[in-house]
């Protein structure tokens, strides 16, 4: 089955995000902190005077984020997620494609967000599912921070 996707950057590996949830695509700018929340919650962002949470997922999927914090050309993407708009911070935004040949991930790997896996000549892409990268409690919980 084909499906049109966002693929993108977190350090040196590549994701690739249905398009359907993404609702945009944005430069990082200011983002602000918010006191005592998750250590995934990079803070919000204000996107046309709409606050919305910003989700690290180096953070989040355990990567290096090193190369977050010295890369100036961050991006979000503002997705919707069970209903509430999230952003996830990604490193780069690398094209929208339609991926063919997507596997199932192997039984050892127990994240319930990866969907599949894409082995293309060149390199290899990882189906997250975003509905599953957060919780539908922990969205109501950031949405109540933008309400």
């Amino acid at each position: 089955m084909a499906v049109q996707v966002v693929i993108f950057t977190l350090g040196q590996e590549e994701y690739a995000m249905p398009i359907e949830v993404v609702r945009e695509i944005t430069r990082l700018g200011e983002v602000r902190t918010i006191p005592q929340a998750p250590a995934y919650v990079r803070g919000l962002i204000n996107l046309r005077g709409k606050a919305i949470p910003l989700i690290d997922l180096h953070v989040r999927f355990g990567i290096d984020s090193s190369a977050l914090l010295e890369n100036q050309n961050t991006f979000a993407l503002i997705t919707e997620v069970h209903g509430n708009y999230v952003g996830f911070a990604v490193d780069e935004v690398r094209e929208v494609r339609i991926l063919e040949n997507i596997v199932p991930p192997p039984l050892l790997v127990t994240a319930s967000f990866i969907g599949g896996i894409v082995n293309l000549p060149d390199r290899i892409i990882i189906q997250l599912i975003p509905e599953q990268i957060l919780e539908s409690n922990e969205v109501q919980g950031l949405s109540q921070l933008t309400s």
